[in-house]
């Protein structure tokens, strides 16, 4: 009698561990999907920034998309400047499309030379010698890694986890001080909404807005989106009409 009660006792025994180590193995597994999967553990937002900005620099190439809105008094996030999408492989190609000030452009960068469509006549008109994907004039449009060329953050803050169209991605804040004089001749005030992949901390989103040194009540705001990281892409020189 006494060896079937310690023989029930002990299954109760058995079946009790092994429901524990099912609910700490569940609790685990939660964890590590709100978790950054790619690195192992969670960085301090400094190196999860640093990381990121450095890994999408040396991506081979990415596809993005840019929206520049005019912020004026009585009138915020109503005055489109710019949206366009673009592809970028490295070193040194762009392709670019979309319409900037209400008028629609296409642009390709090839080494040291730009071409520029010309909507009316579907024909490529050839820059030499100019490249102006590294020009301040179109950062957002052509070149939307300069915004992240900083001379220091002294406001960094680790969000947490957001749901960006149905990914989970680290949110970041941060008002950070550029390194580009051009960027901040005329705005000022810049603050930044960042989102990384918890794979690899690549830029996958983000917001920045600053405002107009000459008309506090004015500004810009922009929204970056990054994806399609060491895809297959391929961007040749347009034939020139001339």
């Amino acid at each position: 009698m006494l060896r079937s009660q310690w023989v029930v006792l002990n299954k109760r025994s058995v079946l009790f561990a092994l429901a524990l180590i099912l609910f700490l193995f569940l609790v685990i597994k939660g964890v590590g999907v709100f978790m950054p999967r790619g690195i192992g553990k969670m960085m301090p937002p400094q190196q999860m920034l640093a990381t990121g900005i450095e890994k999408t620099r040396s991506s081979a190439s990415f596809r993005y998309q840019t929206e520049t809105r005019l912020i004026t008094a009585g009138n915020a996030g109503n005055d489109f400047f710019s949206k366009v999408e673009g592809e970028r492989v490295a070193p040194d190609k762009v392709h670019m499309t979309g319409v900037m000030m209400n008028t629609p452009i296409e642009f390709v960068q090839v080494g040291a030379s730009a071409y520029v469509k010309d909507q009316q006549t579907g024909q490529w008109l050839s820059l030499p010698g100019n490249k102006l994907s590294d020009s301040e004039l179109f950062y957002a449009e052509l070149n939307p890694l300069a915004y992240f060329n900083f001379k220091d953050i002294p406001n960094l803050k680790y969000i947490g986890l957001e749901k960006v169209n149905g990914e989970k991605l680290i949110l970041l804040e941060m008002r950070p001080n550029l390194m580009d004089p051009f960027l901040e001749l005329r705005l000022s005030d810049y603050f930044f909404k960042v989102w990384l992949s918890p794979e690899d901390y690549r830029l996958r989103q983000a917001t920045l807005q600053a405002r107009d040194k000459q008309n506090p009540a004015g500004g810009i705001e922009i929204t970056l989106r990054f994806w399609d990281y060491d895809k297959n892409i391929t961007i040749d020189p347009p034939i020139p009409a001339f």
